[in-house]
């Protein structure tokens, strides 16, 4: 099967690598060369060798953006929430240049109907379609949520291209992939409204946990009371320092518009001005702590990257930290295992920004270690050392990793988020 890909960022790659390791012939707008000098960004573990692997076969191959080719088996949309102008042009340029059947997957999510407009540029025709298959992949584990969704979603109303896209499901995922077939609009709204749930969903725990924090109540118990109710559950309920990654927080405010266009609804930008407030929870402790006095401090941070497993700083709630602080002409210095690359090209020439190899050498010397990204390197650590090391013990658990009384005996004093102080 003979697949062109539209788009560069890491949907594209991940849909390139992994349709090309399955044998087929995937054209791409990135080159080899692209990736050897790391003009292209590649932000997920594994993705950068997988594609590499893939040139190095053949299988994968580049084109240049200005001339795609028009001949394809597949034509795949994965472009950003505003291009929609760039993919109603490709649309209309491939058929075009191109009789008979037609298919495009789009895994771009440019608003609700935008997908049918894109079908009215070829006439609506049963054999000649746009097919909306919502971006399944997640930050940290791009590759295996690709292969194994959650879910497949297909939004179309040609019979011809659902039996064409679960054809190739199977084999791509195997045969008992579930698969929920809808219309494009139906689709688009299920994708911007998951993503608006999920966000509802952390926010809400968050403003309870800052409640908790002003009562002196343990968030930790009131979230596993709500969490053993079935009809709530554990997942995706853990209080925080806020959440960030692009295509997220794009999603969210492309739905939160469209809520205040046809609802009048500000429940989503109520959501999203939450999260950002939350993303400066532990600078307005840091400087509660030290009653605003953090001229000529030095704070470490562990975790740059929006989560853990991946390399993305887009939207993390580390930039509104480290950007307080170097405000305040405090020296931040960072360790996170894969996201110092992209940090220092955010970061270029700041003076009081120090990135270190190891979480160890960030804390050497400072007032304060604030965890921010939840890797599992963070969990184990010679704390006696860390704490012998510090200038001042203090310790904010951005992700209630930690045992508060452990972590006193260790000679920190500790705070969480909605947790007492020790």
């Amino acid at each position: 099967m003979k697949v062109i890909i539209y788009g560069n960022n890491m949907s594209a790659m991940g849909a390139a690598g992994v349709l090309a390791r399955t044998g087929n012939a995937v054209y791409l707008p990135i080159s080899s060369h692209d990736l050897d000098s790391r003009r292209i960004s590649v932000t997920e573990p594994g993705l950068r060798g997988l594609l590499q692997s893939q040139f190095d076969s053949g299988r994968l191959r580049s084109y240049d953006p200005l001339h795609p080719p028009a001949d394809a088996d597949i034509h795949w949309l994965t472009l950003e929430s505003q291009e929609y102008e760039e993919a109603a042009k490709i649309v209309a340029d491939v058929a075009s240049r191109h009789e008979g059947p037609l298919l495009f997957i789009n895994q771009s999510i440019f608003g609700i109907g935008s997908t049918s407009r894109l079908n009215a540029v070829l006439g609506n025709d049963e054999h000649r379609t746009v097919v909306y298959v919502p971006d399944s992949l997640r930050g940290g584990r791009a590759l295996e949520s690709f292969i194994h969704p959650d879910q497949l979603v297909i939004g179309s109303d040609s019979q011809w291209a659902i039996s064409k896209i679960t054809a190739m499901s199977r084999v791509l995922m195997g045969p008992n992939q579930r698969i929920r077939i809808m219309t494009p609009q139906e689709a688009e709204f299920a994708t911007l409204a998951l993503n608006g749930m999920l966000a509802m969903r952390l926010s809400y725990i968050n403003e309870l946990a800052n409640l908790a924090d002003s009562m002196g109540i343990d968030i930790e118990t009131v979230r596993d009371t709500i969490a053993g109710d079935t009809r709530i559950g554990k997942h995706f309920l853990n209080p925080g320092c806020g959440f960030g990654g692009e295509k997220f927080s794009d999603h969210l405010l492309l739905f939160s518009d469209f809520l205040k266009e046809k609802r009048r609804s500000s429940l989503l930008r109520t959501v999203i001005d939450i999260n950002e407030r939350q993303k400066e929870t532990l600078f307005r402790k840091l400087w509660r702590h030290f009653q605003g006095n953090l001229k000529g401090c030095k704070v470490a941070i562990w975790g740059a990257s929006y989560k853990s497993g991946t390399a993305d700083i887009h939207n993390a709630p580390s930039l509104a930290t480290i950007d307080a602080c170097m405000a305040q002409g405090v020296e931040v210095r960072v360790h996170d295992p894969l996201a110092l690359q992209n940090l220092a090209e955010h970061y270029k020439n700041a003076d009081n920004l120090v990135l270190c190899s190891t979480p160890e050498q960030a804390a050497d010397g400072a007032d304060a270690l604030l965890l921010i990204t939840e890797w599992p390197e963070y969990g184990m650590r010679d704390f006696d050392r860390i704490v012998s090391s510090m200038r001042r013990p203090l310790l904010l658990d951005g992700r209630n990793v930690y045992d508060p009384g452990e972590m006193k005996d260790y000679g920190f004093h500790y705070h969480g988020i909605g947790r007492k102080a020790f």
